[in-house]
Protein backbone atom coordinates (compact mmCIF):
# COMPACT_ATOMS: atom_id res chain seq x y z
CA UNK A 1 0.00 0.00 0.00
CA UNK A 2 1.86 3.37 -0.96
CA UNK A 3 2.26 5.60 1.76
CA UNK A 4 0.09 8.58 2.64
CA UNK A 5 1.74 12.23 1.02
CA UNK A 6 1.18 15.37 1.60
CA UNK A 7 0.98 18.29 -0.62
CA UNK A 8 2.06 21.56 0.20
CA UNK A 9 0.90 24.61 -2.18
CA UNK A 10 1.98 28.23 -2.59
CA UNK A 11 -0.35 30.38 -4.70
CA UNK A 12 -0.97 33.80 -4.89
CA UNK A 13 -3.98 33.21 -2.97
CA UNK A 14 -2.82 32.03 -0.31
CA UNK A 15 -1.18 28.16 0.89
CA UNK A 16 -2.88 24.90 1.08
CA UNK A 17 -1.88 21.06 2.40
CA UNK A 18 -3.91 18.37 -0.14
CA UNK A 19 -3.76 14.82 1.09
CA UNK A 20 -4.16 13.30 -2.82
CA UNK A 21 -2.03 14.22 -6.30
CA UNK A 22 -5.17 14.66 -7.95
CA UNK A 23 -6.48 17.78 -5.65
CA UNK A 24 -2.95 19.16 -5.85
CA UNK A 25 -2.82 19.13 -9.80
CA UNK A 26 -6.15 20.41 -10.09
CA UNK A 27 -5.31 23.24 -8.29
CA UNK A 28 -1.85 23.81 -9.78
CA UNK A 29 -1.89 22.91 -13.45
CA UNK A 30 -1.68 25.76 -15.87
CA UNK A 31 -1.94 28.39 -12.33
CA UNK A 32 0.76 31.40 -13.09
CA UNK A 33 3.55 32.04 -9.82
CA UNK A 34 2.55 28.68 -8.09
CA UNK A 35 4.79 26.29 -6.18
CA UNK A 36 4.04 23.36 -4.61
CA UNK A 37 6.09 19.78 -3.06
CA UNK A 38 5.06 16.49 -1.96
CA UNK A 39 6.18 15.58 1.94
CA UNK A 40 5.97 12.09 3.88
CA UNK A 41 4.41 14.46 6.75
CA UNK A 42 2.14 17.25 7.39
CA UNK A 43 4.06 18.71 9.90
CA UNK A 44 7.28 18.72 7.34
CA UNK A 45 4.48 20.33 4.80
CA UNK A 46 3.45 22.76 7.09
CA UNK A 47 6.86 23.74 7.96
CA UNK A 48 7.99 24.25 3.98
CA UNK A 49 5.10 26.73 3.70
CA UNK A 50 6.44 28.72 6.33
CA UNK A 51 9.99 28.57 5.67
CA UNK A 52 11.67 26.45 8.20
CA UNK A 53 12.78 22.67 8.36
CA UNK A 54 10.66 21.21 11.40
CA UNK A 55 10.90 19.28 13.53
CA UNK A 56 14.32 20.20 13.22
CA UNK A 57 16.40 17.35 14.87
CA UNK A 58 18.38 17.69 18.63
CA UNK A 59 22.25 18.48 18.43
CA UNK A 60 24.64 20.48 16.67
CA UNK A 61 23.11 23.86 15.91
CA UNK A 62 24.51 26.89 14.59
CA UNK A 63 23.58 30.39 15.13
CA UNK A 64 24.23 32.88 12.42
CA UNK A 65 23.74 36.37 12.14
CA UNK A 66 24.63 39.75 10.50
CA UNK A 67 25.03 43.43 11.34
CA UNK A 68 25.28 46.81 9.52
CA UNK A 69 26.36 49.98 10.08
CA UNK A 70 26.25 53.52 8.52
CA UNK A 71 29.66 55.07 7.28
CA UNK A 72 30.79 51.67 7.24
CA UNK A 73 31.01 49.84 3.46
CA UNK A 74 31.14 46.49 5.05
CA UNK A 75 28.59 44.47 7.11
CA UNK A 76 29.64 42.33 9.95
CA UNK A 77 28.71 38.56 10.30
CA UNK A 78 29.07 35.80 13.09
CA UNK A 79 28.34 32.22 13.96
CA UNK A 80 28.43 30.14 17.15
CA UNK A 81 28.32 26.62 17.04
CA UNK A 82 26.30 24.93 19.94
CA UNK A 83 25.32 21.49 21.23
CA UNK A 84 23.12 21.28 24.14
CA UNK A 85 24.30 24.48 26.25
CA UNK A 86 27.61 23.90 25.57
CA UNK A 87 29.58 26.63 22.92
CA UNK A 88 31.75 24.93 20.53
CA UNK A 89 32.77 27.43 18.32
CA UNK A 90 32.33 30.97 17.35
CA UNK A 91 34.10 32.95 14.16
CA UNK A 92 33.30 36.78 13.18
CA UNK A 93 34.24 39.26 10.63
CA UNK A 94 33.26 41.69 7.84
CA UNK A 95 32.24 40.62 4.54
CA UNK A 96 35.00 40.74 1.48
CA UNK A 97 32.76 43.21 -0.44
CA UNK A 98 31.29 46.71 0.30
CA UNK A 99 27.46 45.48 1.69
CA UNK A 100 25.03 45.64 -0.95
CA UNK A 101 21.84 44.93 0.64
CA UNK A 102 22.94 46.09 4.30
CA UNK A 103 22.92 43.67 7.03
CA UNK A 104 21.71 40.53 4.49
CA UNK A 105 24.68 40.82 3.57
CA UNK A 106 26.31 40.02 6.84
CA UNK A 107 23.33 37.17 7.70
CA UNK A 108 24.60 35.30 4.39
CA UNK A 109 28.14 35.56 4.95
CA UNK A 110 27.35 33.90 8.10
CA UNK A 111 25.62 31.31 6.54
CA UNK A 112 28.11 30.43 4.36
CA UNK A 113 31.09 30.62 7.18
CA UNK A 114 28.80 28.13 9.26
CA UNK A 115 27.94 25.51 6.72
CA UNK A 116 32.06 25.34 5.38
CA UNK A 117 32.40 24.88 9.58
CA UNK A 118 30.33 22.22 9.36
CA UNK A 119 31.41 20.67 6.66
CA UNK A 120 34.88 20.75 7.59
CA UNK A 121 34.13 18.67 10.37
CA UNK A 122 32.11 16.26 8.39
CA UNK A 123 29.20 16.83 10.64
CA UNK A 124 25.62 17.51 9.85
CA UNK A 125 24.06 20.50 11.90
CA UNK A 126 20.97 23.13 12.10
CA UNK A 127 21.71 26.27 11.08
CA UNK A 128 19.86 29.29 13.27
CA UNK A 129 18.51 32.24 11.56
CA UNK A 130 16.55 35.31 11.85
CA UNK A 131 16.57 36.37 7.90
CA UNK A 132 14.36 34.27 6.11
CA UNK A 133 16.48 34.28 3.07
CA UNK A 134 19.50 32.38 4.44
CA UNK A 135 17.00 29.33 3.90
CA UNK A 136 15.20 30.25 1.02
CA UNK A 137 17.94 30.97 -1.13
CA UNK A 138 20.26 27.78 -0.09
CA UNK A 139 16.84 25.84 -0.60
CA UNK A 140 16.27 27.40 -4.47
CA UNK A 141 12.62 28.56 -2.90
CA UNK A 142 13.65 32.31 -3.13
CA UNK A 143 15.06 33.54 -6.60
CA UNK A 144 18.29 34.75 -6.73
CA UNK A 145 17.95 38.42 -7.68
CA UNK A 146 21.08 40.92 -5.98
CA UNK A 147 24.58 40.22 -6.60
CA UNK A 148 24.93 38.99 -2.83
CA UNK A 149 21.99 36.37 -2.97
CA UNK A 150 23.39 34.63 -6.16
CA UNK A 151 26.78 34.32 -5.02
CA UNK A 152 25.53 32.64 -1.53
CA UNK A 153 22.73 30.72 -3.36
CA UNK A 154 25.74 29.24 -5.65
CA UNK A 155 28.19 29.17 -3.10
CA UNK A 156 25.89 26.86 -0.52
CA UNK A 157 24.98 24.47 -3.26
CA UNK A 158 27.91 22.26 -2.23
CA UNK A 159 26.85 22.08 0.98
CA UNK A 160 23.22 21.23 1.44
CA UNK A 161 23.53 17.51 2.44
CA UNK A 162 25.34 19.32 5.63
CA UNK A 163 22.75 21.48 6.87
CA UNK A 164 19.07 21.97 8.05
CA UNK A 165 17.22 25.23 8.77
CA UNK A 166 15.23 26.68 11.87
CA UNK A 167 14.47 30.33 11.85
CA UNK A 168 14.24 32.31 14.88
CA UNK A 169 12.81 35.20 15.90
CA UNK A 170 15.15 38.09 16.27
CA UNK A 171 16.12 40.44 19.38
CA UNK A 172 13.68 37.96 21.31
CA UNK A 173 16.30 37.21 24.47
CA UNK A 174 17.13 33.73 23.18
CA UNK A 175 20.76 33.38 24.77
CA UNK A 176 22.83 32.56 21.49
CA UNK A 177 20.83 34.15 19.19
CA UNK A 178 21.60 37.22 20.97
CA UNK A 179 25.51 36.37 21.57
CA UNK A 180 25.82 36.00 17.82
CA UNK A 181 24.49 39.26 17.26
CA UNK A 182 26.98 41.26 19.81
CA UNK A 183 29.37 39.39 18.05
CA UNK A 184 28.24 40.39 14.33
CA UNK A 185 28.19 44.36 15.45
CA UNK A 186 31.72 43.50 17.20
CA UNK A 187 33.14 42.09 14.48
CA UNK A 188 31.94 45.86 12.56
CA UNK A 189 33.08 48.14 15.29
CA UNK A 190 36.61 46.21 15.39
CA UNK A 191 37.29 46.82 11.48
CA UNK A 192 36.03 50.30 11.72
CA UNK A 193 38.63 50.71 14.21
CA UNK A 194 41.43 49.11 12.49
CA UNK A 195 40.16 51.00 8.77
CA UNK A 196 40.49 54.41 11.36
CA UNK A 197 44.54 53.79 12.07
CA UNK A 198 45.04 52.99 8.68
Amino acid sequence: MAKQKFYAVKKPSGCFIYNTWAECEQETKGVKGVLFKSFASKEEAEAWLTGVNAPAPEGLRVYVDGSFLSGFPYAGWAFVAVNGNEELARNSGVTHFPAESRNIDGELCAALHAMKWLASRGEKGIICHDYEGIARFAKGEWKAKSEVSIRYAEASAPYKEFVFFEKVEAHSGHKWNELVDKLAKEAIAKAKEQNAEN
